[in-house]
């Protein structure tokens, strides 16, 4: 039988355990626990269409990637409606798939055409990987090539995954069908996220690497737990246990709060 998420949500007040409001406030810790990702950690944010992953994934860069210290790409092959807007807004900068790593700290977003096939993309992220000290938010993983047999790496997603934390490339990595990704998606990450997914098979993709007896794991990860409309699933590794998570703010919000932190680093940049 499905459990509504009411009951869970009475069983949690008073508790400092709880299901998260959507921004920080003010700069404050969440009662909660929730904390956002670090410059160096990895996370992957699972979601069907429309679930809402991509726009969460943009709200938590927005308020915790190191754009300010270092390059950040985009791989957007969907071309997301939220981030043409910050590229519109030249909050983001469009970036050709064949042109140099940037050195200069910034968000730059790489738009592969897939009529061109899997060359274009694997030269970059192997100019990625050699550069190394780059973020990177994938979008949508299961278009990333996997060349099996490459130099015995498994291709350049591979060896991003693998080795990226060594090279300072921290990956987020956002999925529609976890079944289809490289299972080191999950095996490397410090914060793990589900929306609605397709199937109970996706799910159990996820949480394959989390440990079962962490805390808030059954109340959190439980197939039989039916998510509100843009609600997810979380877990922090570092804490060892697990949210569920509110909507996000809506994207006019998350492009204010990228843009008063690309205006404060010009400022500072210019002192």
């Amino acid at each position: 039988m499905d459990q509504s998420i009411d009951g869970p949500v009475a069983a949690t007040k008073g508790r400092r355990l709880s299901f998260l409001p959507p921004p920080r406030q003010g700069g404050k810790r969440e009662a909660s626990g929730f904390v956002f990702p670090g410059p160096d950690d990895r996370l992957t944010i699972n979601g069907m269409t429309g679930s809402g992953k991509s726009i969460f994934g943009v709200w938590l860069f927005s308020e915790s990637a190191d754009f300010n210290k270092k390059p950040w790409i985009f791989l957007d092959y969907k071309n997301e409606t939220l981030i043409t807007e910050a590229l519109d807004r030249r909050l983001f900068a469009p970036l050709s798939i064949g042109a140099r790593i940037p050195d200069k700290p910034g968000i730059f977003v790489v738009r592969p055409n897939v009529r061109e096939g899997q060359g274009p993309v694997s030269d970059f992220l192997w100019r990625v990987y050699e550069r190394g000290k780059v973020g990177m938010f994938l979008d949508e993983a299961t278009m990333v090539p996997e060349l099996r047999g490459e130099a015995n790496s498994g291709g350049p997603f591979q060896s991003l995954l693998s080795q990226g934390r060594s090279k300072e490339i921290p990956v987020w990595v956002l999925a529609q069908r976890p079944v289809h990704v490289n299972k080191m998606v999950y095996t490397e990450n410090n914060f793990y996220c589900a929306f609605r997914l397709r199937s109970k098979e996706d799910l159990k993709k996820v949480v394959e690497n989390i440990p079962d007896d962490s805390r808030g794991f059954t109340s959190t990860w439980s197939p039989n737990i039916r998510l509100p409309e843009y609600w997810s699933r979380w877990y922090d590794a570092k804490q060892d246990r697990s949210f569920l998570v509110r909507a996000c703010p809506p994207p006019r919000d998350i492009l204010n709060i990228i843009s008063s932190r690309v205006e404060s680093a010009k400022k500072r940049s210019s002192v």
